[in-house]
């Protein structure tokens, strides 16, 4: 399954040469796949979220988008 994802942020420092980019991407399920990584120059880090889509009203969370 290939993704289409989204840019929300991206973000870079000079001083630090650190980057940071956060992608959504919508799940075939209705969800929604968010994906943060973070480059320095010495390694690549990644986090990766996964929400469900809402299935209720009065849901803890609203949908990104």
């Amino acid at each position: 399954m290939k993704l289409e994802y989204e840019v929300v942020e991206d973000q870079y420092d000079d001083t630090t040469h650190i980057r940071s980019m956060t992608e959504q991407a919508r799940v075939p399920g209705g969800g929604w796949l968010i994906r943060t990584t973070l480059y320095t120059p010495h390694q690549i880090g990644v986090d990766v979220l996964l929400l469900p889509p809402i299935k209720k009203k009065g849901a803890l969370y609203k949908a990104v988008g």
